[in-house]
């Protein structure tokens, strides 16, 4: 992972960072404005690095045992405008690997007890074999610097999740996402042959937008919807050409929210995904 002395790219990681600095002038470790703070050490990791935003009372416990309680204004207004955040995937690239990234998600996932995903264009990460991760990593790496089997190996250190007590995933998947095809026709039917193994887990609930049934269901774009977040308000994740959007406002969320389940009603589950993937399967085998 990258260094906390990196430049911080957001304004989340840039806030973090300046809370980081008061503590740091403070003289105090992170364990000890954790007790005064009435925080969790794993709770004050999150806020330095940018991967959560303190509420007002917990920003005002900080400033006050950092010694910068006249700034609370000036901290609740940058929170308030880090709700919704971008981070630059060429600024990223230029500090961090998708290898990092990987770790940087896995940190995020491991705190929501629930996940909903919709994707419209691919499969899943959580989902993806090791093939298919290694194909979608070589397709969107840029620099053709990256370390792909770093990368490939994080990305399926992540989905041990899928497997821990208390967690549960729900993906929505277009089918246009199970049909497009990053390498060899074997490759595709490896990942379908994942999927349907994934699907008989308890805690994992996939649904299939087909392309020939008629739906009110717009797949707009994919996102993730992570709720019951440990210290934390919920949050949807967006990945676009351009930057990896975190969106924490209410009202933002409750929009992700109402199209999920817009999304859910439309979707095939159960034998009917089942019965898609088989027919999917043997199309491929045929050489259809």
């Amino acid at each position: 992972m990258s260094d906390d002395n990196q430049t911080p790219r957001t304004p989340r990681q840039r806030l973090g960072a300046e809370l980081r600095r008061l503590r740091t002038l403070a003289g105090l470790s992170g364990r000890e404005v954790a007790r005064r703070t009435e925080l969790s050490q794993a709770r004050v990791s999150r806020i330095e690095r940018g991967n959560a935003l303190a509420s007002v009372p917990e920003l005002t416990r900080w400033l006050e045992q950092t010694g910068a309680v006249d700034r609370l204004e000036q901290f609740i207004a940058a929170t308030e405008a880090a709700l919704n955040d971008a981070d630059n995937w060429h600024e990223f690239m230029r500090a961090d690997t998708f290898a990092d990234m990987q770790d940087a998600v896995r940190q995020r996932e491991a705190v929501a007890r629930t996940q909903r995903s919709f994707l419209s264009a691919l499969v899943p990460g959580l989902l993806q074999t090791a093939e298919y991760a290694r194909l979608v990593f070589i397709a969107s790496d840029l620099t053709g610097e990256q370390d792909y089997a770093a990368a490939v190996q994080r990305r399926i250190d992540r989905q041990q999740l899928l497997y821990e007590q208390g967690h549960s995933f729900e993906f929505i998947l277009t089918e246009a996402a199970l049909r497009w095809r990053p390498g060899p026709r074997q490759v595709q039917i490896a990942q379908l042959d994942r999927i349907a193994s994934l699907a008989t887990l308890s805690n994992v609930s996939i649904g299939l937008l087909p392309l020939d049934v008629e739906t009110q269901a717009i797949p707009w774009h994919g996102f993730t919807l992570n709720e019951d977040v440990d210290d934390e308000q919920p949050y949807v994740q967006v990945e676009t050409i351009h930057a990896y959007l975190t969106i924490s406002r209410p009202d933002d969320v409750e929009l992700y929210r109402r199209q999920f389940a817009v999304l859910r009603k439309a979707a095939r589950t159960g034998q009917q995904f089942s019965d898609f993937l088989n027919n999917l399967r043997s199309d491929l085998l045929s050489g259809d």
